[in-house]
């Protein structure tokens, strides 16, 4: 997300699905976009690789929810399957109706503020060092294959992910954009500060 917004794109879309660490995903767009100057959103994928393909009504509901409330300015799901059978693409009654609760409940309540969970700190990562960070054996930049500093940072990240949840934010070491000042706990990859 961060080399993303580098080149030059005003919005990015954390991907929520295929079973990922959600808090991990909007800790990576959200601190991009903080740091960066620029907003961020969601957008609900696949669970599945076969029908039907996305999560329960009410698993989206929450992604939503929790997006919005970690401050996403846009959310999305993603509707398309090359064997679609429903009328509808691959949204089910129970997805409308989450949308529509969401709208009910979350976007016109006076009760549920956007942006009411925010950062208590941040994982400061090597500059330039584009590891993908899905798994323990993701690649950095999609050619090479897992180092030192990704189990440093993997073991780390899992760490602060655990203590922090939805209250972490993850940016790239980058003199453009210094985290000084910006968040009460920062944390180097490998070093607290």
């Amino acid at each position: 997300y961060w080399f993303d917004y580098k080149a030059g794109y005003d919005v990015v879309l954390a991907q929520f699905g295929w079973n990922h660490t959600l808090a991990q995903d909007i800790a990576l767009t959200r601190g991009a976009a903080t740091l960066q100057n620029k907003t961020w959103g969601a957008i609900i994928t696949w669970k599945y690789n076969n029908p039907p393909y996305l999560d329960s009504g009410e698993a989206i509901y929450d992604q939503m929810r929790t997006a919005y409330e970690a401050g996403a300015e846009y959310v999305v799901i993603f509707n398309y399957a090359e064997d679609m059978e429903g009328p509808y693409g691959t949204l089910q009654d129970a997805h409308f109706d989450a949308l529509e609760r969401f709208w009910k409940e979350v976007v016109q309540s006076s009760a549920v503020k956007q942006g009411s969970i925010e950062a208590e700190a941040v994982l400061v990562l090597p500059e330039n060092y584009g590891w993908g960070m899905r798994d323990l054996g993701d690649k950095i930049w999609g050619l090479w294959g897992p180092e030192e500093k990704s189990q440093q940072i993997w073991e780390l990240s899992r760490n602060l992910l655990d203590q922090y949840g939805l209250g972490l934010d993850i940016v790239y070491d980058d003199p453009e954009f210094p985290v000084a000042e910006k968040y009460p706990q920062v944390y180097y990859w490998n070093h607290t500060g």
